[in-house]
């Protein structure tokens, strides 16, 4: 009889091993951009085994100048990507050629997506009234968000010299530009090392950023948003749940223990930024990355009016030819239910 019991206790424990092999699965995540603070939840979830425990061999790839992601995506070079703004995944569904990619979650809550400044450090906060007569340097592409930014807060568009502006914040800094589109949780970290040097250039030396973040005007976006194709969403289901689930702990363990995150983070294989940014990143980044709305239904849960207004920004924007329904370029269906 004992020898029976344990046989059958064999067996099982035997079948249970083999069925957690067969569901072992792969994933890929293709960045928008090189590897750093900016995507810790993911690297996290790597980097403390959360994709293991959901039963994904996961690997990162770097993107980086002419790397888009969402094409990487579309033909299953990698399952899962980031867009670093969320309007991408319209536009792409919209084009001559439509793409077949859907987002299916977001790290940054609240886009840190803001027109920066540099002041005095007693200077008051930043309005957007002050751009009026004022020289603002954008991204080429980006001009129709200065005007729904514009509309929304009452700024006379007019009195605004709109002019084109790189990735980088040096303009800025060399008095070229009054204002900088750019993210509070990477650019400013520039200001302040430069600021504070000696023999930095009187434009800048001592001096302060202040931030005019369009999402507290109306102008709410979603950035590093994470989507898949339509074809592993059909296909693969269970992947797509179990991927969310992990990156949600790794959320989550970066928001509860960002002093370890940091220590891990700083060696992660391939990560570009030192211990000292990832902790200056994560004061300004860790409440971004949630929201009332994250906070009730859960980390990377998506707001479905935010893609609406980003719908309604790009067709008034004339950067879509028609607007679509929400729920064909984003879902939620695949976290677990709280």
């Amino acid at each position: 009889m004992g020898n029976t019991i344990r046989l059958s206790t064999f067996v099982v424990a035997s079948l249970a091993a083999f069925g957690a092999q067969a569901q072992q699965m792969t994933a890929v995540t293709q960045l928008g951009w090189l590897r750093n603070g900016e995507y810790a939840p993911i690297m996290m979830a790597e980097a403390k085994g959360f994709f293991k425990e959901e039963g994904i061999d996961h690997k990162i790839v770097d993107g980086g100048p002419g790397k888009n992601p969402i094409p990487i995506v579309a033909v299953g070079q990698a399952q899962f990507g980031l867009a670093t703004n969320g309007m991408t995944v319209v536009t792409a569904r919209l084009a001559k050629d439509p793409v077949d990619v859907v987002a299916v979650g977001t790290l940054f809550q609240q886009a840190p997506t803001s027109y920066l400044t540099i002041t005095a450090p007693d200077a008051p906060p930043a309005k957007p009234k002050d751009m009026e007569g004022k020289i603002v340097g954008t991204q080429v592409g980006t001009e129709f968000l200065f005007n729904a930014f514009a509309k929304k807060s009452g700024i006379d568009a007019s009195k605004v010299k709109v002019i084109p502006a790189q990735a980088t914040v040096e303009p800025l800094m060399a008095g070229k530009m009054d204002f900088f589109l750019g993210w509070i949780v990477n650019q400013t970290y520039a200001i302040e090392q430069e600021a504070a040097k000696p023999d930095a250039p009187p434009t800048v030396k001592g001096k302060a950023w202040r931030a005019v973040r369009l999402s507290d005007y109306g102008v709410r976006t979603y950035t590093d948003v994470i989507f898949t194709s339509g074809d592993t969403l059909k296909k693969n289901p269970e992947l797509v749940k179990r991927y969310l689930r992990a990156v949600q702990k790794g959320m989550q363990y970066v928001i509860d223990h960002p002093d370890e995150s940091v220590e891990v983070l700083a060696k992660f294989p391939g990560q570009v930024e030192d211990a000292k940014k990832l902790a200056w990143r994560f004061k300004l980044q860790n409440p971004l990355f949630q929201s009332d709305y994250s906070k009730k239904n859960g980390p990377l849960t998506m707001d479905p009016e935010v893609w609406s207004d980003m719908i309604t920004f790009l067709k008034e924007g004339d950067q879509i030819p028609k607007t679509i329904p929400v729920a064909e370029v984003m879902t939620n269906e695949y976290f677990s239910k709280k």
